[in-house]
């Protein structure tokens, strides 16, 4: 087992997520800052940007159905 690690995004460098060490998942996780997507890849422990995907509808769209 590793050490947790604090995970940055690397664009704004604001604290999104700490990873357990345990995990051998993918971290995903939304920058509220900068609104991208911040993946840590445990594999690798390289971090990527990634456009965060719109839904489908809306809440209020949803609720309406």
């Amino acid at each position: 087992m590793t050490e947790p690690k604090t995970i940055y995004c690397p664009r704004c460098g604001r604290k999104v997520a700490v990873w357990d060490g345990r995990s051998s998942m993918n971290i995903s996780v939304n920058c509220k800052k900068c609104r991208k997507r911040v993946v840590y890849h445990v594999d690798t422990g390289t971090t990527e940007l990634k456009k965060i995907v719109a839904p489908l509808f809306s809440d209020e769209e949803f609720v309406n159905m």
